[in-house]
């Protein structure tokens, strides 16, 4: 049974020397091995960049080893944050790369856009180019671009020519600047916690200032088995009920917007729990397989999902139907 994977990461070379060279965050102490994402955390890499400077050949037999017939390739992130005359040339470089993959092994690699987001009419026409030149099918995404959350009004010209283009933007994690999840380092800041709290946050006021109102056919992917908001929901929209606010563009309940715009990756969540209580509130429709390589071990999502009690229909739909039918990727 094929498998198609929506979070597989890399790096080119230039994105760490740049971000070698930075006088502000983010940038990479080569030294010490570590990323600094914030004044407070950094990342220590524990020996992930081989994995994320992989070449080629490698790569596709990485693959074949794990099993993943088709990956949609994404720069770890850093290079959209570094100053512009940096960002755009290093975007393009990072793009270009991708389409070289995809060129040199046709059929195993998809693109996902890393854009210079420091301009917006230089991002919204490097995800044209990417599109409609290079055949890219989203745009990688962060819920935190720096310090502002990506449901800025601001942003909005990006998410409208996504939206047009007719792809979907993958909205991963980004370390989180909140005062009170520093003094733990990385794992609260990060992937243990900051993620997932700072990603709630940006989806849902998405949500309800209205973004899927104005881009009714805009498709938003969040990964970790979308951050356990599925878990909350019920919660959230009687609350909503409880203490209506002005303030709030949305049209319909909450839970409207995750059966009709939220895509789901299994990325970095391997919960049988999480799993179930996100295929009954979003549906098995629109779940996809995420392994989050380099950063988690491809193998333990795979045989997890293979484990998972699915009917045969439910696990072509998440391995690779969805994909086809829903994102029309082929």
């Amino acid at each position: 049974m094929k498998r198609y994977d929506f979070e597989y990461h890399f790096y080119i070379p230039e994105v760490l020397s740049a971000m070698a060279r930075a006088k502000h965050i983010p940038w990479y102490d080569a030294k010490n091995d570590l990323l600094h994402w914030t004044d407070a955390i950094a990342q220590p890499q524990n020996g992930l960049m081989p994995g994320l400077y992989m070449d080629y050949d490698h790569r596709v037999a990485h693959m074949d080893h794990r099993g993943i017939d088709v990956a949609v390739l994404s720069s770890a992130p850093g290079a959209e944050e570094l100053p512009i005359e940096v960002s755009l040339p290093l975007c393009k470089k990072i793009n270009d790369n991708i389409y070289d993959h995809m060129k040199r092994y046709p059929g195993r690699f998809l693109g996902s856009a890393t854009l210079p987001l420091h301009d917006i009419d230089a991002a919204c026409d490097e995800l044209k180019r990417c599109v409609t030149e290079l055949g890219f099918v989203a745009w990688h995404a962060h819920a935190l671009f720096l310090q502002e959350g990506l449901d800025e009004e601001r942003f909005f010209p990006v998410f409208k020519t996504a939206e047009e283009l007719g792809i979907y933007v993958y909205l991963h994690p980004r370390c989180s600047f909140y005062e009170r999840l520093t003094g733990f380092d990385f794992p609260l800041a990060g992937s243990g916690l900051g993620f997932t709290t700072d990603t709630q946050i940006t989806v849902i006021k998405m949500i309800l200032r209205g973004l899927f109102e104005r881009l009714p056919n805009l498709k938003i992917m969040i990964g970790h088995l979308a951050e356990g908001l599925p878990f909350y929901l019920d919660r959230f929209e009687s609350r909503l009920n409880a203490h209506p606010s002005e303030a709030n563009k949305m049209e319909h309940p909450v839970s409207h917007y995750f059966k009709n715009n939220i895509l789901v990756s299994t990325s970095g969540n391997t919960s049988a729990a999480a799993f179930e209580c996100v295929k009954k509130v979003c549906g098995i429709d629109k779940m996809f397989i995420g392994t989050d390589n380099p950063f988690e071990e491809p193998f333990l999502m795979l045989d997890f999902l293979d484990e998972l009690p699915l009917t045969k229909t439910e696990r072509e739909m998440l391995y690779y139907k969805n994909a086809e039918t829903l994102l029309g990727i082929s």
